[in-house]
């Protein structure tokens, strides 16, 4: 497994404009140092603290995922950590089928899987990084601390597929 294969370059990312779709779900006094992205979007960062959390924007939460940059690489090794924080089987899918990304791009849900959507390729298209973090940022926060299963109207922001 090459790691890489699975991320984006997320270099040239206004990240100030990204997370501040993010931030009713972000502490206020957290400090977010972008690390990994992966090709679905989701960020891995660094806090204050050292410890890599996960941010998955197609679940609309943020999960501790490791104590240390260190440790984060040792637990890729774990059966199925690679594979769900990456979601690799539909990353190889995409590839396979020739959809590939170009800069500033990343795959996402057509119905994110909180609303339904499955998680197989047939929902999943190529989108802006940036219209794809300010669309699952505002679905989530309509949905933030609805109980599950509770019928919802949602204001489906639009969403440029590229």
């Amino acid at each position: 497994m090459e790691t890489h294969d699975y991320l984006i370059d997320h270099a040239g990312l206004d990240w100030k404009s990204l997370l501040g779709s993010w931030e009713w779900l972000l502490e206020d006094d957290m400090e977010v140092a972008p690390w990994l992205v992966s090709r679905f979007g989701d960020l891995f960062f660094v806090d204050e603290l050292g410890i890599v959390n996960w941010l998955n924007i197609s679940d609309g939460e943020v999960t501790e995922v490791a104590s240390s940059e260190d440790e984060f690489v040792e637990l890729l090794d774990v059966e199925g950590n690679a594979a769900d924080w990456f979601l690799m089987g539909l990353v190889d899918e995409m590839s396979e089928a020739g959809k590939t990304l170009g800069p500033g791009q990343c795959y996402g849900f057509r119905t994110l899987p909180v609303l339904g959507g499955e998680l197989e390729s047939d929902n999943v298209d190529i989108f802006s990084i940036v219209d794809y973090w300010a669309y699952c940022g505002r679905i989530h926060a309509q949905l933030d601390g609805l109980p599950d299963g509770v019928e919802v109207d949602i204001d489906m922001p639009e969403r440029g597929v590229m």
